[in-house]
């Protein structure tokens, strides 16, 4: 996954340790987050019916993304962040090209995704970091007994996406209006949707990114249907680094 020398995949893997333990609300649907139909500046109101996206795979038209496995590097990272020495099965790999702009990470709560480092996924309009958990909001963690590995047993069973086009591409452009509300979408060249289905209750996530150039500027995360969604800025540089500071 990694095209980075053995002592600097060391230092990624600190680094993205260190950002990725955030507070409760700077984590996604986490218990408490405002229920369905209540609405604060950070959500998405996503109930009318032309803006409903389907909970399935993206066109079958288009490409395929390619999964590429993560190569093995050895590296200093005792808490295996990086999920290297993960059971066979126990961590997908991320397609390509969305391995670009995330990574997927075995932390002691169970796996998620993270933007790669320095840069930062933020509520939109805000300063507040948000990852996405492979345990999904309200649900019950598996009993930690006998080898269960939070790690490795609250994890993603199928990370799978490609590129939009046709009405799948209408859709996601539905959804970045609406969450643009009065104001103007910002501009992107192309859509590209990665599902991950987590293997607490099956609980599919939709990710949209909309890319500029060779990088998403914003992103739209939902469950549900998009009846749960949030709309989200991806920072670099100078911004990311402050924020991530925080």
């Amino acid at each position: 996954m990694f095209r980075r020398s053995p002592r600097r995949l060391a230092l990624i893997a600190a680094a993205l340790a260190t950002a990725f333990v955030l507070p409760a609300s700077g984590q996604v649907w986490e218990p408490g987050d405002p229920p369905r139909g209540t609405h604060d500046e950070r959500s998405i109101d996503m109930e009318m019916a032309p803006l409903t996206v389907p909970d399935a795979p993206p066109d079958t038209g288009a490409a395929p993304a390619e999964t590429r496995a993560p190569e093995v590097l050895r590296v200093e990272d005792a808490e295996d962040f990086l999920c290297e020495r993960a059971p066979q099965g126990k961590a997908k790999p991320v397609p390509t090209p969305f391995d670009r702009w995330l990574v997927r990470v075995c932390a002691p709560q169970g796996q998620a995704l993270v933007p790669v480092l320095g840069e930062a996924w933020v509520a939109h309009g805000s300063a507040d970091p948000v990852s996405i958990l492979a345990m999904p909001p309200g649900a019950v963690p598996p009993p930690s007994i006998g080898a269960f590995d939070a790690r490795y047993d609250i994890r993603f069973d199928a990370l799978e996406g490609g590129k939009l086009e046709g009405d799948g591409r209408a859709r996601a452009v539905a959804l970045i209006e609406a969450a643009a509300g009065g104001g103007k979408a910002p501009p992107y060249d192309a859509v590209w949707q990665l599902d991950a289905v987590s293997n607490v209750g099956g609980i599919r996530y939709n990710l949209f990114f909309y890319v500029k150039g060779e990088r998403p500027g914003q992103i739209i995360a939902c469950l549900d249907q998009c009846r749960q969604a949030l709309y989200l800025d991806v920072l670099t540089g100078a911004e990311a680094k402050e924020v991530l500071g925080r």
